[in-house]
């Protein structure tokens, strides 16, 4: 099926009603609204009148009292037909608006397919009394889709259809391309964060609902970028060692990753910053460098 197909209608026989006579009314007042109005006669007459009077009241056989009584009837009868004119549109502006509002009452009584996807479940069966929120169909979707969470500071470079990379922690060993669907207006009350929807383009074939992992998003490119140790940093700052004396940096962050930050500035190539057990060591501490080698033994 596919977004936005009639599933199911639910029975509103008093809204039904009311539409059908808001339909019959509309329509009939459309239709006396073709037709001449009141005073519009009467002012065409008065106005023929005035005109006959103003071509033989400077020969002074129709005395000026006489012309300006017409004058006076012809205003009032034009004031008359103007308001006339604006009640018979307020009223056909109200019976559409009526109209409008009972059309939209029936549209809400219509249950539609939210996406494209498979008709999976039908929890109901025709002329059935259903409760409020009841969950009436399932539709599964052909698509692949994940849910994560974006911070506050991030959230705002997050547009549909930027590519991202989904790192699940049941596939540890692979990365799996993904695209931004959609990011939800509002972010969730308890954690502050917002909700990003992944879709995924070639998933595992066993991947199961309720798998976590993370998410990396990819907002732009930089080439040649300085990256520092995501675990390096606390928030801003980060721990180099210079001469064997441990020194607190500024780190001036630009995109970020699962893994790495790019550092705009505060630390240089070759610099070493410390990637565990920051809370142990203070600035200005004398540290011993030590080396570190992987060896593989047969």
């Amino acid at each position: 099926m596919t977004k936005g197909q009639l599933l199911a209608s639910i029975a509103d026989e008093t809204t039904a009603r009311q539409l059908k006579q808001a339909q019959a009314d509309l329509k009939a007042a459309t239709e006396r609204a073709k037709l001449p109005l009141p005073s519009e006669e009467l002012l065409k007459a008065a106005e023929d009148n005035l005109h006959r009077l103003e071509q033989v009241v400077a020969s002074g056989n129709v005395p000026a009292v006489e012309y300006e009584k017409a004058k006076s009837e012809a205003n009032r009868l034009r004031s008359a037909l103007e308001n006339e004119r604006i009640e018979r549109d307020r009223n056909l502006q109200a019976l559409d608006e009526a109209r409008k509002k009972l059309e939209a009452q029936m549209r809400n009584s219509e249950i539609r397919a939210p996406m494209d996807g498979l008709l999976s479940a039908v929890s109901t069966i025709d002329g059935e009394l259903v409760a409020e929120s009841n969950q009436l169909f399932t539709i599964s979707s052909r698509k692949t889709y994940v849910r994560g969470e974006v911070n506050e500071e991030d959230v705002g470079e997050v547009k549909p259809g930027m590519k991202a990379k989904v790192q699940l922690y049941a596939y540890r060993t692979q990365t799996f391309e993904a695209r931004v669907s959609s990011v939800q207006p509002a972010a969730d009350p308890d954690t502050q964060r917002y909700t990003v929807i992944l879709e995924m383009e070639k998933p595992p074939d066993n991947l199961m609902a309720g798998m976590t992992g993370e998410m990396n998003i990819i907002t732009g490119t930089h080439e040649n970028a300085l990256l520092v140790p995501t675990r390096a940093l606390l928030v801003d700052q980060a721990l180099v060692v210079k001469r064997g004396v441990v020194q607190r940096r500024t780190i001036k962050v630009g995109f970020r990753t699962l893994d790495f930050v790019e550092a705009l500035s505060g630390v240089s190539a070759g610099d070493r910053v410390v990637v565990a057990d920051q809370d142990r060591l203070k600035p200005g501490q004398p540290v011993r460098q030590r080396r570190v080698e992987n060896s593989k033994k047969s």
